[in-house]
């Protein structure tokens, strides 16, 4: 029985410490950031600073006074990679690098002829399938047969009733922020721009529109990374 005890106890004492290790690296700040462009990360000032290879081979350092500059070769088309960032010799983040088309593999179709929105998405990318199930829109409306809409309004667009007997409206914020609000009555909801909130998102069983905040700004990493998510979700 003793030696039961002990054994279990040796047990519980390595998980604790297994998961100790795992919750440490899964709490690590994750950092995302473009290749092929110059990119700012902020560190605390009077810093020494690395970018460390997964391996550990050191790829760039330094010290600095509150930010850093870096500004890497560009990834292919939809490849990422990793590095550890290090200050004052000490692991603090992760920082995820993105090829500048991260979109690759992806397709949406465009409700009006194509623009500055179709101009700035396939930059990233993104292509154009006459079938595909997503509908993007540079104002209001769309094409109710789509399964998901994309809707990025304009400012001089608001205040834009939300019409439809759509069964869920949910109010997002997001990392870079934005300016929806949405103002509900007894009769209507209407979406303004005098908010806090990055987008809307209505949805009536299968389908989804998605109501973008004017200054969605899609050279943000953030935002790109929130497109991909809502692309891959309909992914053929």
């Amino acid at each position: 029985m003793n030696i039961l005890k002990r054994h279990f106890w040796q047990v519980f004492h390595l998980a604790c410490f297994l998961t100790a290790v795992l919750s440490g690296a899964e709490l690590l700040p994750v950092i995302d950031i473009w290749s092929g462009r110059e990119q700012s990360l902020a560190v605390p000032k009077a810093c020494s600073w690395a970018l460390v290879a997964e391996h550990g081979r050191e790829l760039f350092s330094g010290s600095s006074q509150g930010e850093v500059t870096v500004n890497l070769p560009a990834l292919a088309p939809g490849a990422q990679t990793s590095l550890n960032l290090f200050i004052n010799g000490r692991k603090e983040a992760r920082v995820r690098i993105w090829s500048p088309k991260i979109l690759v593999g992806l397709t949406v179709k465009f409700a009006e002829p194509e623009g500055r929105l179709a101009m700035e998405l396939r930059k990233h990318g993104l292509k154009t399938l006459a079938a595909a199930e997503i509908c993007v829109v540079e104002g209001v409306g769309g094409d109710e047969q789509a399964v998901v809409t994309f809707c990025f309004p304009d400012k001089r667009d608001f205040p834009m009733p939300i019409s439809g007997d759509w069964q869920e409206i949910s109010l997002h914020h997001t990392k870079k922020g934005g300016c929806l609000s949405v103002l509900y009555d007894e009769r209507e909801q209407v979406a303004d721009c005098r908010g806090s909130l990055g987008y809307v998102r209505l949805q009536k069983e299968k389908r989804r529109y998605y109501l973008f905040s004017p200054d969605f700004d899609l050279y943000s990493i953030d935002n790109v990374l929130l497109l991909k998510a809502v692309l891959e979700e309909k992914k053929p």
